[in-house]
C-alpha cells in the first residue's frame, strides 16, 4: 500500500490554476508573523519547510497561493488529518495567509516531496541506514552529497597556526581568513553552511575564544544558522569538545529549558564523525548538541565511537532534545548522572529512524536510546548494554506521558529497581507495536522483560522473549503492572523470590488482555506472581500454540477489515500518531503470525519482520 505525498497537490490543482489564471490577487502574507506560526508545524515539516521525513512534504519554495488554499483546505476537513487539523484550527485566515508566505520564501531542497512513500515501515540495511520497504533511502532524502570542493583551504595559509584575521581560528580552518566575520562559507547559496572539519564545527560556539581575539560574529548569529556537513570527520584533534548549544550558565536545564539551545538547524547529509570525545561530569545538557532548541532539527548524522560523559541530559547526538532528531545513529560509550542515553539524554521533542549501539551507564533515567523523555520515538532502536540503578530500560529509562512507537531494543539491561528490556518506568503513557529481546537483570524489585513498572499507562501490540531474573515483582511483560497490557505476549525464562509470573509480577489494579505467556519457555505457571487485578486475558501456551496462534483462535488478528479499532490491528506506519484509512489493509498488520514454525513478530518496527524465535 502506498501513500503519495503529492495528493494535496492534485486534489488543488484545479484550484491554483483557476486562481492563477483569473489573475486574483496573491495572499498577503507575513513572513515574520509566519516564521512565529510555523513552529507549530516544525516536528511535521521542518522550522523552514523542507521536511526531516519523507513522509511529509517539503513545504518550503511552494506557491503561496497554493500553500494557503491547501491549509485552508485542511481547516475546513475537505481533507481528513487529525494532526495537520488539530495544528490549524482556529487560526484566522491571516495567519493562514502568514503561514504561507513564510514557507513559500523559503529556499526548497527538493528530494522530499512528490512521489510514493511506502506505508511499511523502514528496514535497516546492513550498513545501518535506514531504507523504507519499496526502496525509498530514508537516509539520504534531502540532495545528493556534495564533493569536497566545497571545502577550499584558504589561499594564504602560510603556515599552520597563522591566525591571519584574528577571530581565534587558525586558518587551516578558517573559511575566510581575509574577512574576520566568517569561518565557514556557502558556497552553493542554499542557506547552509559547510563544515569541513571538526575545527569549523567547534567554531560554532567557541570562535573569537582563541588567545583573547575576538569575531565579527555573535553567539547568537552563528548559534542560529543552518550547517550542512559536507564530509566525513575525525574528532580525535579536539581532546573534549564543547557541546553546540547548552543549558546556560545554571548548567541545568531544568531552570532554563532550551533558552540557549541551538537554534539553527543541522544536516550531517549521511557523513559520519569519528572519535568524538566530550568530558563535563559537572554539568548538564551534553552530546555533540548539548540542548536543540523547539522546532530545530539535526538530521541524517553518525557518531562513531563517541565516548561521552556529563551529569545530566547526557547522550552522544543530543544532550537534552526540545526539537527533532531524525536518521540519527551512534555507537560508542555514555556515562553520568540521570536522563542518560545512548543517543539521547533528556527529550521532549521527537526522535525517529534513529538508532544507538552505545553502551550506557548512569545511575537514574538510563536507557540505550533515550534517558528520559515526555514525547515520542518512533522506528528506532537500540543494541547496547545499559547499566543503572533506578529506572533503567534497553531503549529508554523513563517514559512520563510520551510515546514508544514502532521501536525495539536488543541489549541487555541490568539495574536495581524498575528495569526492563524495553523501558523501566512507563507512566501515564503509551508503548505499542515494539519489542524486547535482551536478557533482564533487577537486583530490587521490580524487572520486566519489557517494562519494570508499567504505572497508569497501555502496553499494546508487543512481546519480550529475552530471560528476565529479578528478586521482587518479576515478569515476562512486566515486573510490576497497573495499566493495561494487551495483545502481548513473553517466551522467555522468568526467575524471581517473590511475586513472580509468566506475564507480569504484580498486577494491582492492573489489566491484562488477549495476552500469553509461554508456560514451558518462561518456567511460570500463572500470568501473574498474585492474584490481583484483571488477569482474564492472560492465557498460558507453550511454544507450539504460540507459532499456531490464529485470527480465530486468538483474535490477534482482524478476520475481515477495517477493524473497529484500527490502532489494535495495523502499523501507525508514518508516525502521525493515528491510524489513517489508507494504512488499514492487510499488508500493514502489525502482527505477522507465521507459518506454523514461527512465533508471532512485530512487522512495525524497523528492520520489519524480526522474528527472534525458530
Amino acid at each position: 500500500m502506498m501513500i503519495n505525498v503529492t495528493r494535496i497537490t492534485r486534489m488543488l490543482a484545479l484550484i491554483v490554476s483557476i486562481f492563477l489564471v483569473s489573475g486574483a490577487a496573491h495572499a498577503q502574507g507575513d513572513t515574520d508573523r509566519g516564521r512565529e506560526l510555523a513552529t507549530d508545524c516544525a516536528a511535521c515539516h521542518g522550522a523552514d519547510g523542507n521536511s526531516p521525513s519523507p513522509a511529509f512534504p517539503i513545504l518550503a519554495g511552494q506557491h503561496e497561493q497554493y500553500l494557503f488554499e491547501a491549509l485552508k483546505a485542511y481547516q475546513a476537513r475537505s481533507r481528513n488529518n487529525a494532526i495537520m487539523g488539530a495544528t490549524i484550527i482556529g487560526k484566522s485566515d491571516q495567519q493562514l495567509k502568514d503561514l504561507a508566505a513564510w514557507y513559500s520564501s523559503q529556499k526548497g531542497l527538493g528530494g522530499g516531496t512528490g512521489g510514493d512513500v511506502p506505508v511499511v515501515a523502514a528496514a535497516a540495511t546492513a550498513s545501518g541506514a535506514l531504507v523504507a520497504e519499496g526502496g525509498s533511502d530514508l537516509g539520504t532524502t534531502v540532495i545528493g552529497l556534495p564533493d569536497e570542493s566545497r571545502c577550499p583551504l584558504p589561499a594564504n595559509d602560510k603556515y599552520p597556526d597563522l591566525d591571519s584575521d584574528g577571530d581565534g581560528l587558525v586558518d587551516a580552518y578558517d573559511a575566510a581568513p581575509d574577512n574576520a566575520d566568517e569561518f565557514v562559507l556557502d558556497t552553493n547559496n542554499d542557506g547552509r553552511f559547510e563544515i569541513c572539519n571538526i575545527h569549523q564545527l567547534q567554531a560554532i560556539n567557541t570562535l573569537g575564544t582563541g588567545e583573547g581575539k575576538a569575531t565579527g560574529l555573535s553567539d547568537g548569529e552563528r548559534n542560529e544558522r543552518d550547517y550542512e556537513l559536507v564530509r566525513s570527520i575525525d574528532a580525535a584533534a579536539i581532546p573534549n569538545f564543547i557541546p553546540i548549544g547548552n543549558c546556560g550558565p545554571t548548567g541545568s536545564c531544568m531552570n532554563d529549558l532550551d533558552k540557549y539551545g541551538f537554534k539553527g538547524s543541522f544536516d550531517g547529509r549521511g557523513h559520519t564523525i569519528s572519535n568524538l570525545t566530550i568530558s563535563m561530569p559537572e554539568l548538564g545538557g551534553v552530546g555533540l548538541f548539548g540542548v536543540i532548541s523547539r522546532g530545530k532539527v539535526v538530521r541524517n548524522i553518525e557518531l562513531v565511537n563517541a565516548q561521552v560523559e556529563g551529569r545530566g541530559g547526557i547522550g552522544t547526538i543530543v544532550g537534552s532534545n526540545f526539537g527533532t532528531v531524525y536518521n540519527c545513529h551512534s555507537t560508542g560509550k555514555v556515562k553520568g548522572l540521570a536522563a542518560v542515553g545512548g543517543l539521547v539524554g533528556a527529550n521532549a521533542g521527537n526522535i525517529s529512524y534513529s538508532h544507538a549501539s552505545a553502551d550506557v551507564e548512569a545511575k537514574f533515567a538510563v536507557g540505550g536510546l533515550v534517558g528520559d523523555q515526555n514525547a515520542s520515538i518512533f522506528a528506532s532502536y537500540a543494541t547496547g548494554k545499559v547499566k543503572g540503578g533506578q529506572g533503567i530500560g534497553g531503549l529508554i529509562g523513563l517514559n512520563t506521558r510520551g510515546r514508544v512507537v514502532s521501536s525495539y531494543a536488543t541489549g541487555d539491561v541490568t539495574g536495581d529497581e524498575n528495569v526492563g528490556g524495553l523501558a523501566g518506568v512507563n507512566t501515564d503513557a503509551l508503548l505499542t507495536n515494539s519489542y524486547a529481546t535482551g536478557s533482564v537483570t533487577g537486583t530490587k524489585v521490580n524487572a520486566g522483560g519489557l517494562v519494570g513498572f508499567n504505572s497508569k499507562s497501555r502496553i499494546r501490540n508487543a512481546y519480550a522473549t529475552g530471560t528476565v531474573k529479578g528478586n521482587t515483582g518479576v515478569g515476562g511483560i512486566a515486573g510490576n503492572n497497573n495499566g493495561i497490557v494487551f495483545h502481548s505476549y513473553a517466551a522467555g525464562p522468568v526467575t524471581g523470590q517473590a511475586d513472580v509470573g509468566g506475564l507480569v509480577g504484580k498486577n494491582a489494579e492492573g489489566i491484562v488482555q488477549a495476552s500469553y505467556w509461554d508456560a514451558p519457555g518462561t518456567g511460570q505457571a500463572s500470568a501473574s506472581g498474585t492474584a490481583e487485578g484483571d488477569l482474564a486475558g492472560a492465557h498460558s501456551s507453550d511454544d507450539t500454540a504460540l507459532r499456531l496462534l490464529d485470527g480465530d483462535g486468538s483474535q490477534w488478528t482482524p478476520s475481515t477489515g477495517p477493524a473497529e479499532n484500527p490502532d489494535f490491528w495495523y502499523c501507525d506506519a508514518d508516525g502521525s500518531g493515528e491510524v489513517e484509512a489508507e494504512e488499514q489493509v492487510s499488508s500493514n498488520y502489525a502482527w505477522a503470525l507465521g507459518t506454523g514454525s514461527e512465533v508471532p513478530a512485530i512487522r512495525c518496527a524497523p528492520g520489519g519482520i524480526a522474528r527472534q524465535r525458530s
